[in-house]
């Protein structure tokens, strides 16, 4: 067993190497890369989307490693009027 830990510790710093040395090279060659320019909404537009509402209280309640109440969920809810 400890006649692999050579092999594998070169191995893996090897890969990592590599993989640090191709995300540079990526990075370095995507300067010249046109992107999409996103259109900044502001308020004075109409939004013409439906309604963008997202909630967590369709998640079923954890197990925490500490005393919890029965409602407790991850997340929270909304209430009020919309």
């Amino acid at each position: 067993m400890d006649q692999l830990i050579v092999p594998v510790g070169v191995t893996v710093t090897a890969l990592c190497v590599l993989s640090v040395i191709l995300c540079v090279v990526a990075m370095a060659f995507s300067w010249g890369v046109k992107r999409p320019e996103v259109k900044e909404y502001t308020l004075d537009q109409r939004w013409d989307r439906g309604p963008a509402l997202f909630t967590a209280t369709d998640i079923d309640p954890m197990t925490l490693a500490r005393h919890t109440e029965p409602g407790d969920t991850e997340g929270g809810s909304a209430s009020g009027k919309w």
